[in-house]
This record gives structure tokens, C-alpha cells and sequence, in this order.
């Protein structure tokens, strides 16, 4: 989720938090409409049948095995790290048993790029090593010179030490050696740790290493007392010519042309536990899970294809929609999962991001139902969850969920993009405090939200694989019902009808023959009602 960097604390605003009308007469129609919502809440779109039979065969033990497997290997975009991440993927993902497994490359301009070595020594007055991690991107230097802060007017020749991300501080040290980042992550209030090396990219033909705010404070000490000698190595590996890529496999359905796919971005710096080697080897758990349940009659032979992408985070899915332009069509939705095991001890949130305002889809209304059943039936606030959510060393919280309106964050940006048009179901259990770190290790997830997720993600992308005409019309009532409370208590019911309608038409994907007219009728008639009721 390397977008996640562009986020500050009060930028994603969540879905209930916007500005509604609170007249007395939107008010007292939103009650009689939000009768309605309340009313969908009985049975589950998604059978709970279905949820217990994928729980009967999960495995998180493989989940995070496969994920450790991955975060192994540093996976930079654009580089060999990569694509052995990806052989090892498509290797298992073979052995799972999907079929027509490949992986897809990309030509870059700029060539591959991989870490290699970073070393960071005081020289004087004292000698101590110093933990650092290589910039992406970093020129390769040896270098042994004084150290300078960012702040000083003088730094040529010098090492200088930053708080700053590296681009940021490189534009003021003309002249410089090298540059120390000790910069901190901060998303929605929290910061990373003192002792977190965070992940930082280098300016064009700039050496530069990353090292941990408390390192930065320990060599300030020593400047503070005098001059400060240090030595550094930077060393990457650059191969032309340069790829990103995908891994891409399939479980066959018995119809064409009208898929689910399943998308977890594979690249990442190393560890890269959480964020994203957990959803790739979830991803890869996934696709063990499906075959063995229809090998053993557990659950039919899918309906519609159901393809597993494992990314170059949306710049592999641009790629790959630039060169197969028609292949849109083909994929009914995607679900896109990035950051699948949160954080262990700690109070973690499944979030769920919404689909774009030019691209209203029943799949939002279907995930939230989905969940909010789950948290209900299984893991509610008020109740020790359900062992059937709950994990071996794992946390037992409840099911806490957060939606957010649409955010260009992840995967979701390639398939939901203007001209492409994929409605998407995107989850996340994010971890904060560790994420784009050294600290984002596999023995800081939770198994039981690696569960959690596990099912979130398989249990949607399995029933619209499968879903008919039946189905479709469940989905149909249950969206109109949702749709209807939406227009009851939005602040201009007139302007946001036609994407109410709009979501309801995305219902002919799995129907085309399904008669939606009544309901957008009625959803006229009750935006009209609303108008008569507010003079």
C-alpha cells in the first residue's frame, strides 16, 4: 500500500461522516426509509453455509507460512527481488492447483534495481555501528567524511543527517556526500517507532541510507558534543533491461468471459510482512482452499473463472489493461486485498473502501453485508467471538469494521478507473505503527485477523462467482433497500438518484435479463416524496 504515504490524519473520510440534512421533514422521512435498511438486516446474502464450509478447510498456519515464504525476499518494484517472489508464488500456485499459471513482465525504462548492502559506522570520536537500510533507488557509494545536520548552511562534502524523507532533504543539501534519513511514518496520529527504520526512496544519483529516529537522536548527541566522523557503504545490484510484473492463475469455471478475480499486491520492501507479503500468501491459502473443497465435492466446480493476481501494486494491472484493452469486459469484479494480518496485542480494524462515485456497484452493498453478518453472528462487541473466527495464538477482539469513501490507495485504483470500470470489494487490517518499516515482521500478525480476512476475501469473490438469477434478485432487493435509506438521508436526494440507479443497473452483470424498472421507480417515488415533504 505504497500510496498509503500520501495519507494524513483527517484525509479519508468514512462512510456516515458526511454532511447529511437534518430538516424535520428529511428527518422524519430518513425514519420510515431507515425502517427499510433495518429491515434487510435478516438473512445473509452469502449463506453462512457457505462461510462454514470455507472455515472448515482454511488453513492459517499455510496462510502465514506462505507469507513468510514471501516476505523473505525483498520485492522492490522493478527489480530481480521480485520476480524471485514471483517464481516461488507461481510455483506454489501451480502445486495448489491452478491452472495456466504465469508471470507476466513488463518492460521498464530504468533499470532493475535491488538492494545489495548498507553498513553505517561512527568514526569518531567514538566507534559504533549504526543499523541502516538502503534507499530505494540509493547510488552505490563508499564514503567517509564529517557529519552534518540539514540545517547547517555549509554541507559540501559532508554526510548530512535529516528527519526528512530523502527527497524531501535532498533538494537543500547541494553539495552533499551522502544523505542519513532517520525519518518517522505517521498515519491517522500514529507514528512509527523510535527504533523503525522506515522505507524511504532516493533522489536521482543520490547515496542514501535510512535509519531509525532513535540512531538519528544518538548521532545529534554526538554532533552536540563535537565533530562526527562516519563511514558508509552503499552497494545495489542494476540489470537491464528493467520489468515489473505479475503472477497470474485460474480455477476454471464452467462458463467464459465473465470472471471474479483476486489481486494482492506482491511487491514491497523486505519484510514487507503485513503490507503486502500476508495477502499474496493468503492469496495462495486461498487457491489451496478452493481446489481441495471441489476436489472433495464440498463445493461444485465454480460457475464463472475465477482468476489470482499477484501485482506490481496497480502499475502491473495498468500494464497489463494498456496491452489487453478488451479484457475489462471479461471480469464482473475484484477483490483486492492488501494488508491481511493487521497487528498482534493491538485493537485492529478491518477496513473496507468503497467504489468511486463514477462507478456505484451493488458490490459495496454486498461486502457490508457480509461483514456486518459475520461480526453479528460471530464476533460482536458484546461477546467472546465464536472459536470458528478465531485463531491458534491469535487475538479475540471482535469484528470491529470501518468503511471508507473511495481512496486512490491500492489495486482497487487500476480495476475501478475511469474507462475500465471493474467494481472492486478492497479490504485491509492495516497495521500503523509498523507499516513501511523494518518492523513489519511475520511474527507481529494476528492469525486470527489473517482468518478473518481469509474468509472476507474468498466468501464474496466465491458467491458472484456463482451467483444466478436467484441470487441476483436477492442482491437486487437488498441494494434497493440500502439504496432507498441512502436517499432518505442524503442532503440532495434529487442529485444522487441517478447513482442509486446506477448501482442498481450493476446488477445486470449477473443477471442481464433481471427487470430493474419497478425498483428505480420506487426509487423515484421516494425521492419525490422527499421533495414534497421538505416544503
Amino acid at each position: 500500500m505504497v500510496a498509503f504515504r500520501r495519507l494524513r490524519r483527517n484525509s479519508v473520510s468514512q462512510v456516515g461522516a458526511r454532511h447529511f440534512a437534518r430538516s424535520a421533514a428529511a428527518g422524519a422521512a430518513g425514519l420510515v426509509f431507515t425502517a427499510l435498511l433495518l429491515a434487510a438486516g435478516g438473512e445473509p446474502l452469502i449463506p453462512d453455509s457457505l462461510l462454514r464450509t470455507i472455515l472448515s478447510e482454511l488453513s492459517v498456519e499455510n496462510s502465514l507460512e506462505q507469507t513468510a515464504a514471501i516476505a523473505s525476499h525483498a520485492r522492490y518494484p522493478n527489480s530481480q527481488g521480485f520476480f524471485d517472489a514471483a517464481e516461488y508464488v507461481a510455483g506454489r500456485a501451480r502445486e495448489y492447483g491452478l491452472q495456466n499459471v504465469r508471470i507476466e513482465r513488463f518492460p521498464r525504462n530504468q533499470p532493475m534495481w535491488d538492494a545489495v548492502q548498507a553498513e553505517l559506522e561512527v568514526k569518531t570520536p567514538v566507534r559504533q555501528t549504526i543499523p541502516a537500510m538502503l534507499a530505494q533507488y540509493s547510488a552505490d557509494g563508499d564514503i567517509t567524511a564529517e557529519l552534518a545536520e540539514d540545517a547547517r548552511a555549509d554541507v559540501r562534502g559532508k554526510v548530512v543527517l535529516t528527519d526528512r524523507e530523502p527527497d524531501q532533504a535532498w533538494k537543500n543539501v547541494s553539495g552533499a556526500a551522502a544523505l542519513l534519513s532517520a525519518a518517522a511514518g505517521e498515519y491517522f496520529g500514529r507514528r512509527t517507532p523510535p527504533e523503525a527504520i522506515f522505507w524511504g526512496m532516493a533522489p536521482r544519483n543520490a547515496v542514501v541510507l535510512m535509519i531509525s529516529p532513535k540512531s538519528g537522536e544518538e548521532l545529534r548527541s554526538l554532533l552536540g558534543r563535537g565533530p562526527v566522523t562516519v563511514a558508509l557503504h552503499a552497494a545495489a545490484r542494476r540489470v537491464t533491461p528493467g520489468a515489473i510484473g505479475m503472477v497470474t492463475g485460474e480455477i476454471p469455471g464452467i462458463e467464459s468471459g465473465h470472471d471474479v478475480v483476486l489481486a494482492a499486491h506482491l511487491d514491497h520492501q523486505m519484510p514487507g510482512a503485513n503490507d503486502n507479503a500476508s495477502g499474496s500468501g493468503t492469496l495462495l491459502e486461498l487457491a489451496r482452499t478452493v481446489n481441495r473443497l471441489v476436489a472433495s465435492g464440498k463445493l461444485p466446480k465454480p460457475r464463472r473463472t475465477i482468476r489470482f493476481w499477484w501485482t506490481t501494486e496497480i502499475v502491473a494491472e495498468e500494464a497489463w489493461f494498456r496491452l489487453h484493452p478488451q479484457d475489462a469486459r471479461n471480469i464482473l469484479m475484484a477483490v483486492v486485498l492488501d494488508q491481511a494480518g493487521g497487528e498482534r496485542n493491538v485493537e485492529n480494524n478491518l477496513v473496507m473502501i468503497r467504489n468511486p462515485v463514477w462507478l456505484p456497484a451493488y458490490a459495496d452493498d454486498l461486502m457490508e453485508n457480509l461483514a456486518e453478518f459475520v461480526r453479528d453472528r460471530y464476533a460482536p462487541a458484546e461477546h467472546e467471538p465464536d472459536p470458528l473466527l478465531t485463531a491458534a495464538n491469535g487475538g479475540r477482539q471482535s469484528l470491529r469494521t470501518v468503511y471508507w469513501d473511495y481512496e486512490p490507495i491500492t489495486d482497487e485504483v487500476a480495476f475501478e478507473a475511469r474507462g475500465i470500470g471493474i467494481p472492486g470489494i478492497t479490504l485491509a487490517v492495516p497495521s500503523l505503527t509498523v507499516i513501511h518499516t523494518n518492523l513489519d515482521t511475520v511474527d507481529r500478525l494476528d492469525p486470527t485477523w489473517m482468518k478473518r480476512t481469509a474468509l472476507l476475501t474468498l466468501a464474496p469473490a466465491w458467491f458472484v462467482a456463482n451467483a444466478g438469477s436467484a441470487e441476483a434478485r436477492s442482491i437486487l432487493e437488498y441494494t434497493f433497500q440500502r439504496a432507498a435509506a441512502r436517499l432518505a438521508l442524503s442532503d440532495d436526494a434529487t442529485r444522487d438518484l441517478p447513482i442509486e440507479q446506477q448501482r442498481l443497473e450493476s446488477v445486470r452483470s449477473l443477471d442481464p435479463r433481471i427487470n430493474l424498472e419497478m425498483h428505480k421507480q420506487r426509487l423515484e417515488a421516494i425521492v419525490k416524496a422527499l421533495g414534497q415533504s421538505a416544503r
